[in-house]
């Protein structure tokens, strides 16, 4: 008896052994793999495709959107620094600093009182002196100004000279002196033209006259160079210069009206 319990006991494991893989053997194929199964019902890249197109396309629409929002990050951050330092300088500019300094700027202007007002005097001179030298010699004097057109004539004989053939004495003249040489036949460009010149002379007339009346009214002709001669000089060179501009425009609104009437 003791012998065949020992038996038993040996045979015992080989019987289970043979059960369990009996078992094993005679499971469905379905279930003896579960990573096939999970990977048929689930694939994720089937899943994810739509998502990733979706996400992608906007990114590529949200550039435009993108350099704003930087150009506004930029001008908030500008902002910001400005508001920064106003900050602080009202902060560092209390009521005691702003005496101190205010004292300060007093007492440079108070020390350096003589050169800045040699300094003021001699560059105010120096300016008012060269513009008027180049005014009047190197612009007004030169024989290409409309304002001397026709130098053989004074303006009291222009003013009485017939209208009609003074204009059409103008107006060939300025087709001589401003025709476009790359186009000979463009009939707008020596008008033009003329207008523009027409119009700097008178500028450089009255600011030339501007700063001699001024000078002359402080009592310091003596020491620029000017005199009455000269203002007399260039104001009439001013009325002669809107003279020959009165007739050009008058010439060119009757044209125009000649024109119209003819459409």
């Amino acid at each position: 008896m003791h012998y065949q319990s020992k038996t038993f006991l040996f045979f015992l494991p080989l019987l289970f052994l043979s059960f369990f893989s009996h078992m094993h053997a005679s499971t469905p194929p379905m279930y003896a793999s579960t990573p096939p199964i999970y990977h048929n019902n689930y694939n994720p890249h089937n899943e994810v495709h739509p998502h990733i197109t979706a996400e992608t396309h906007p990114h590529i629409e949200v550039h435009p959107h993108i350099t704003v929002a930087s150009s506004s990050a930029l001008s908030i951050k500008i902002s910001d620094i400005y508001l920064e330092c106003k900050n602080k300088f009202e902060e560092t500019i209390t009521q005691d600093n702003y005496y101190l300094l205010k004292n300060l700027i007093k007492k440079i202007l108070w020390q350096y009182r003589y050169v800045i007002a040699c300094g003021t005097i001699v560059g105010s001179y120096g300016i008012a002196s060269l513009l008027l030298l180049t005014d009047y010699y190197h612009y007004l004097h030169s024989n290409t100004l409309w304002a001397r057109w026709k130098p053989e004539y004074s303006f009291e004989i222009l003013c009485t000279m017939p209208q009609k053939d003074l204009t059409k004495a103008l107006i060939a003249d300025i087709n001589t002196q401003h025709y476009n040489q790359n186009n000979p036949t463009d009939f707008a460009h020596p008008l033009t033209l003329f207008i523009t010149t027409i119009d700097g002379e008178i500028k450089v007339c009255k600011r030339y006259l501007a700063t001699a009346k001024t000078i002359k009214s402080l009592c310091l002709m003596k020491i620029f160079p000017t005199d009455d001669a000269k203002i007399d000089e260039i104001s009439k060179l001013l009325e002669r210069a809107l003279f020959i501009k009165h007739l050009f425009l008058s010439w060119l609104s009757d044209y125009n009206i000649a024109s119209n009437q003819k459409m």
